[in-house]
């Protein structure tokens, strides 16, 4: 029986590690893969299915792909009804029978973990434990399929090939399943304890990407540093790697103790990714999913780590006894501790979790499809959640970008909180047909001249924003918004100004080098404000090394 089994990813640079882990298990001779994302078109990824010829198409089900594949597999299947279509994953696991009431091409559903499953159904066929299957006419559900009781049996999920070719993707690796924590919103709460693979292997695994050159490895562990001691070894050891390889992690800034932070410090400083979970500041709401967390200790664990990791924390909205007044003191407390990125997501009320088990009783209203994100709750109301969309827009384009943080650190000055300044830079754009993706980064700039370069202060506010545009972009023109056209004279001046930088040692590496090729990437620009200092009416002439990613200022002079 020929087998293939088919990933859908969120996003072309991501790869997908199920579907791997399972050929790795199964052996490479007894299944292939086809891999697809969701921006692709439904038929296209039917035809490429159906030219594999397989007799058995098993899709990993996700809330973020189970649209795409439904499409996929009701065309297949009228092209090839002899095809056996199974699904898996955890959007089905919890629910398979109402998948397959619904949908009838739908011949069996693969529950909880996949590995001893898949090499059961090879040997024995479908009719074997973990599997929901019709039978004789009426849908049978076997009994479950107990989880795989030592990682340490799961192979290492890359080939060779697939590490170099993909090094350039968003990779995934698993060292441990489950979690220590029992967040009533979360899947990994229906799964008791915490199973970690041989920690000499998850060395010698996460070595093979870093010598294959991947950019970014992102560990699948729903909470890292469950265990402090491994956790604090392990990043004492990708810590010690030679390589250009980022890891990327969730962890509980909680468990953060002075050792783990010190092996963090000691680390180069982009080697690692961490994203926390704080989800709210909400004493109550945090109680009512399970998962009471101490505020103050997450902040000096942020602290700690701030400039030696880069930091993502994250924010949900929707969730129980938080109103829209209390996220707004989430945002800004949260928005206190500065991290390099911070994620504001919905709530998703998934199958199989306790918290949409309780649904009626916090009164929720939430999307029949997936993602099952909520619309409403008795505690915040549909406008308002409409709001925090808006404002989850101007943070991604804005703060998350780290494009801006020289004109958003002055621009905060002028607010109360952080969350007054998005909720402004939101309503402006929600006036003009909203926050969207074909907004270009140039016009973003111009939004903020347009709503703060008014007057004296606008003017010094446009100077900052141009160090920004010019950091952050590639283009050579001084912007329209500009609060003072490019200096002509500089065109003249500017060979000379390179000459003396490179003289005086502040624009080293290019020794040797014509000044002809030298402005191809360094760009010369005057400022009316002292934008790298205390901001005074004092002018700069700065240049900007796009080769190096350098700003060096080469010369002041008082413009008062």
């Amino acid at each position: 029986m020929k087998i293939l089994l088919a990933a859908v990813n969120a996003k072309y640079v991501h790869t997908a590690l199920g579907v791997r882990a399972l050929r790795a298990y199964v052996g490479e001779d007894a299944v292939g893969i086809a891999e697809f994302t969701i921006n692709e078109r439904v038929q296209d990824a039917v035809r490429a299915i159906y030219e594999r010829r397989a007799d058995m198409v098993m899709f990993s089900c996700y809330i973020w792909n189970i649209e795409f594949i439904l499409k996929t597999a009701g065309s297949l299947k009228k092209i090839a009804p002899d095809t056996v279509i199974v699904f898996g994953g955890p959007e089905v696991s919890y629910d398979s029978v109402y998948y397959m009431e619904k949908y009838p091409f739908i011949d069996a559903v693969i529950r909880g973990e996949g590995e001893e499953t898949l090499r059961d159904i090879i040997a024995h066929g479908l009719d074997t434990d973990g599997v929901t299957l019709r039978r004789d006419g009426r849908i049978a559900v076997n009994p479950d399929r107990p989880p795989v009781c030592s990682l340490d049996r799961l192979p290492f999920p890359y080939t060779d090939s697939e590490l170099d070719e993909y090094k350039d993707k968003l990779m995934y690796y698993e060292s441990s399943r489950g979690c220590p924590f029992r967040c009533s919103y979360c899947l990994s709460s229906t799964v008791r304890g915490v199973r970690y693979r041989d920690i000499e292997t998850v060395k010698r695994d996460l070595k093979r990407f870093a010598e294959h050159g991947a950019r970014v490895v992102k560990l699948t562990d729903r909470t890292f540093n469950a265990d402090r001691r491994r956790a604090s070894e392990l990043i004492g050891y990708l810590s010690s790697l030679s390589c250009r390889t980022q890891f990327h992690f969730e962890i509980a800034a909680e468990l953060i103790d002075r050792e783990l932070a010190e092996r963090f410090r000691s680390a180069p400083g982009d080697r690692f990714l961490l994203e926390i979970g704080v989800q709210s500041t909400n004493a109550e709401t945090l109680a009512a999913i399970d998962r009471p967390a101490d505020t103050e200790r997450i902040a000096e664990a942020v602290r700690l780590l701030k400039g030696h990791a880069h930091i993502h924390l994250d924010l949900i909205a929707g969730l129980p006894y938080e109103d829209i007044g209390s996220f707004r003191r989430s945002f800004n407390e949260v928005m206190a501790m500065e991290p390099d990125v911070l994620q504001l997501g919905f709530l998703k009320l998934l199958r199989g979790t306790k918290l949409r088990g309780e649904a009626e009783k916090h009164g929720y209203r939430f999307t029949d499809e997936p993602p099952y994100e909520v619309l409403a709750n008795r505690y915040i109301s549909y406008d308002e959640l409409a709001e925090l969309k808006s404002v989850e827009a101007a943070l991604d384009r804005y703060y998350n970008s780290g494009c801006f943080s020289n004109a958003l650190k002055y621009l905060s000055a002028r607010y109360e909180t952080p969350y007054g300044l998005y909720l402004d830079i939101a309503g402006y754009f929600e006036r003009r047909g909203g926050c969207g993706a074909g907004i270009s980064r140039r016009s973003l700039y111009a939004a903020l001249a347009d709503m703060y370069g008014a007057g004296e202060d606008g003017a010094r506010f446009k100077d900052v924003l141009k160090l920004d545009y010019f950091i952050h972009t590639q283009n050579p023109s001084t912007p329209e918004w500009a609060a003072e056209p490019f200096d002509r004279r500089l065109l003249k001046q500017r060979f000379g100004i390179i000459e003396r930088a490179l003289a005086e040692g502040s624009l080293s590496g290019y020794e040797g080098q014509p000044l002809k090729e030298i402005i191809k990437t360094v760009q010369v620009e005057r400022f009316s404000y002292d934008v790298l200092g205390e901001g005074g009416r004092c002018g700069n002439i700065i240049l900007f090394d796009k080769k190096y990613g350098r700003v060096i200022p080469v010369q002041r002079w008082d413009t008062g």
